[in-house]
């Protein structure tokens, strides 16, 4: 299940409706969510969720799914 608040931040940052928004939401999905707008999101996930991204795995951060996953990682860590 997705985080209300990253359901919110895709749909404000990609400028998609949140009731689309899923864990299978990604670049292939939305057309959007280009290079410049997965930087965004980085930076804004980063400020809602209090968490910092390491660098190489920021590529890699390519669906809602992935996002959540990755999510849960730091903030249990």
């Amino acid at each position: 299940m997705l985080d209300p608040r990253l359901v919110e931040t895709l749909s404000r940052t990609l400028n998609v409706g949140a009731s689309s928004v899923s864990p299978a939401t990604s670049p292939s999905t939305v057309s959007s969510w280009d290079s410049v707008a997965h930087i965004n999101l980085i930076l804004e996930l980063e400020d809602v969720f209090g968490v910092r991204f390491p660098t190489e795995t920021i590529p890699k951060l390519d669906s809602a799914a992935r996002l959540q996953e990755a999510i849960d990682a730091l903030r249990s860590a």
